[in-house]
């Protein structure tokens, strides 16, 4: 059974926004990013419409099974690797391309015989997954040696490409230029952000992550002016008015009183739903052509909203949450989070 919340996906959007990839990195491969379920996009109907990048990239062996077994036929390349030595085997027969990004998986390739290209990470300032740069040369060598390792690529990731005037982000540039340069290798640094921001920094791969799905990844631009359009349209229906007197309050912990007599609205949607429970009052929705805002604690499948000044409501009204009236960027400010998260909270969507 649906539930009343809808998570509506557009995938001429995402082709559209593919298409702004192109524009901004013409001279570069496209690795499109669909993991965790395309950013909650659905992974196989994103990969479909996306038919035109060069290669996907997922998180881990499972997502890449899946679209493997959906017939997709591109490069998927695996951001956390392989685990073990049988992944490293269904890597193999599969034709997927891990990202080698610790000492111990140099070690594995060496001891099993596998025909595979890989990525290998370098720490170029993320501090996260990656080996250190001193320590790439000697790596390099020993993949260049492996009889099985047939495609090597330089890989790494900004930390602050979102913020493009952060020094670090210069100084990842030039780490990881200064090791390509030595190695003469394929490269793929440019996120969402980099590929916008860093012409420089686009190399032979882009990866676009979260531009794809609508959202900025910049801090100080916005999507429409990047050009960017939204692909999830999230919207539940009007449920309850109620016509509040002047200091009720409403919702958990009574943090919100009305300032005068006034219509408040119910809405089937909530935390349980993918709805950030941290929204504030005043967190935009968008109902009847006018956009109005959430009152009070957002609760697990309802949240209130304010209906002075709207046309006309009555039960059985969509209120947009994000989308193409609201963007899910405002939704995530007003809840001290970003898109990302908002879009990957959804468990469901399906195509209108």
């Amino acid at each position: 059974m649906r539930r009343n919340a809808q998570a509506i996906i557009d995938l001429d959007a995402l082709r559209h926004n593919f298409q702004r990839v192109k524009q901004f990195a013409s001279n570069s491969h496209v690795m499109a990013v669909i993991k965790a379920d395309a950013y909650g996009h659905g992974l196989i109907q994103s990969a479909q419409a996306l038919n035109q990048a060069d290669a996907f990239a997922v998180a881990c062996l499972q997502e890449a099974v899946t679209l493997r077994n959906a017939g997709i036929t591109q490069a998927i390349t695996i951001f956390q690797g392989f685990q073990d030595v049988d992944q490293l085997q269904q890597m193999a027969a599969l034709n997927l391309t891990p990202v080698i990004h610790q000492q111990w998986q140099l070690d594995m390739l060496e001891q099993q015989p596998v025909d595979l290209g890989i990525w290998l990470k370098v720490n170029s300032g993320m501090g996260r997954l990656g080996l250190q740069p001193e320590e790439v040369v000697a790596a390099w060598s020993r993949l260049v040696q492996n009889p099985g390792i047939r495609e090597i690529g330089l890989f790494s990731h900004f930390a602050n490409a979102d913020v493009p005037d952060h020094p670090s982000n210069q100084i990842q540039i030039d780490c990881f230029q200064s090791l390509a340069n030595t190695l003469d290798a394929q490269t793929s640094l440019a996120n969402s952000a980099g590929l916008i921001a860093f012409s420089q920094a686009h190399g032979d791969w882009v990866r676009p992550g979260i531009m794809l799905y609508g959202s900025s990844p910049l801090a100080d631009r916005s999507a429409q002016e990047l050009g960017l359009k939204p692909v999830m349209q999230l919207q539940a229906p009007l449920i309850a008015i109620n016509h509040l007197r002047k200091n009720d309050s409403i919702g958990y912990g009574s943090l919100w009183q009305c300032p005068e007599d006034m219509p408040v609205g119910s809405v089937a949607i909530g935390y349980g739903d993918g709805y950030p429970r941290h929204a504030r009052t005043g967190t935009p929705v968008w109902i009847n052509g006018r956009q109005s805002q959430v009152l009070g604690r957002v609760s697990m499948d309802t949240i209130s909203i304010d209906l002075r000044g709207i046309d006309n409501p009555r039960c059985g009204d969509e209120v947009v949450l994000w989308g193409r009236e609201v963007t899910v960027d405002d939704v995530a400010r007003n809840a001290d989070t970003i898109a990302y998260e908002l879009l990957c909270n959804l468990a469901r969507s399906r195509i209108d």
